[in-house]
């Protein structure tokens, strides 16, 4: 026992050097029987702010909203600004992108007036927010028992896994050459999809028009798809630009607009009311996004028929690791009412918003496969 338990913590080691030794030391570690492949894809690189491109066809193309960075004398100072509707925006001040530490003040109102109440805990306790939100400029004053000021510059913080090949070997479901999404998906039953096909391979939710499966069932996988939310202001929670991707029918890692939000179980990047994401990775609305899903699949008994070990799904959104190896013994809300099962189709599911998706592709783990240097 002694002897395995040290050549585990060996093979442990060797995938962590092997992953800090590619500049990855401050991020969280993959494990698993996949980890190699993971390490290779550099799921936890961090997402560095670049100035926003207004040409680029990734950012979000919306007015204001999205990501912002600068100084607040010299501290560091981030924001993101999410859309309220009707006028109003709420924006998130924090020190950094991408942590779970307390907001440093949250500001709210038109873009020509927003406010803060009196912060009540932090450094900034006691204080008072002001700031006015241009396209060009986020400029704004700190008031009260501590005095500062601070300037903001758009930013876009792309995933490098955007456009990421297809490996040899794997099974593209859609991509630029796509023609005819009735090739790769169906509605069931045989009958056509029923959602859009639009330029450069872009496929878009019908409203109501019935989720969508492969054709082709799947068991372990690396699956790799972008998508883009819809800008929703006037919606809140789940009503704000609703999709998932349902591994097996059963598994469902979440779409949704939570840009901004807390990172809970049923938001962008959850496993479906199950486990929340160790960080919120979630873009602003009309920014493609990516998911990198590692599956495997369910293991049962000579029968074929008793589970004997959960699947184990690994999530990275937008290049960061936000699930390792999380063990799941059924199935994400009504998938967990069906039966574990080695291989079956992928859902891409209507919740009743026009939410776009590309560049989907699945690759086989039971010989691990990489994209490594291919992007």
């Amino acid at each position: 026992m002694k002897m395995t338990l040290n050549i585990t913590l060996l093979i442990t080691m060797t995938i962590v050097l092997g992953c800090g030794s590619m500049g990855l030391c401050e991020a969280p570690k993959p494990a698993g029987d996949h980890a190699a492949v993971i390490c290779a894809v550099k799921p936890v690189a961090t997402v560095a702010p670049v100035p926003l491109d207004t040409k680029s066809t990734d950012a979000t193309d919306l007015p204001l909203v999205g990501d912002w960075s600068g100084a607040i004398g010299t501290d560091p100072l981030v924001a993101q600004v999410i859309d309220m509707g009707k006028g109003e925006y709420s924006v998130n001040m924090l020190s950094k992108f991408d942590t779970r530490d307390p907001k440093l003040a949250v500001l709210t109102g038109p873009a020509d007036k927003l406010v803060s109440g009196t912060i009540t805990s932090g450094k900034y306790k006691g204080s008072t927010w002001t700031a006015t939100l241009t396209e060009k400029v986020f400029i704004g004053t700190v008031t009260g028992s501590v005095k500062a000021s601070f300037t903001l510059k758009r930013v876009m913080r792309l995933s490098h896994r955007l456009g990421a090949k297809a490996p040899a070997g794997a099974t593209v479901l859609l991509s630029k050459k796509t023609k005819d999404i009735n090739e790769t998906f169906t509605k069931g039953g045989g009958k056509p999809c029923g959602w859009k096909l639009l330029p450069g391979g872009v496929i878009q939710c019908a409203p109501r028009a019935g989720s969508i499966i492969t054709k082709k069932k799947f068991g372990s996988m690396h699956l790799h798809a972008e998508f883009r939310t819809a800008s929703m202001p006037d919606k809140r929670g789940q009503g704000r630009s609703n999709s998932g991707f349902y591994i097996q029918n059963r598994y469902e890692c979440q779409v949704l607009d939570s840009y901004g939000c807390e990172g809970v179980k049923n938001e962008c990047g959850g496993l479906y009311r199950a486990v929340a994401p160790r960080v919120n990775m979630c873009a602003p609305p009309r920014q493609w996004q990516s998911y990198d899903i590692f599956f495997q699949a369910p293991k049962f008994d000579a029968s074929g028929e008793k589970q004997i070990e959960g699947a184990h799904i690994t999530v990275v959104h937008n290049g960061v690791l936000i699930h390792n190896d999380v063990v799941m013994a059924k199935g994400t809300g009504n998938g967990g009412r069906r039966k574990p099962i080695a291989a079956e189709y992928l859902l891409l599911q209507d919740h009743g918003n026009p939410v776009e998706f590309r560049n989907i592709w699945v690759a086989d783990l039971k010989k691990p496969k990489t994209d490594k240097d291919q992007k």
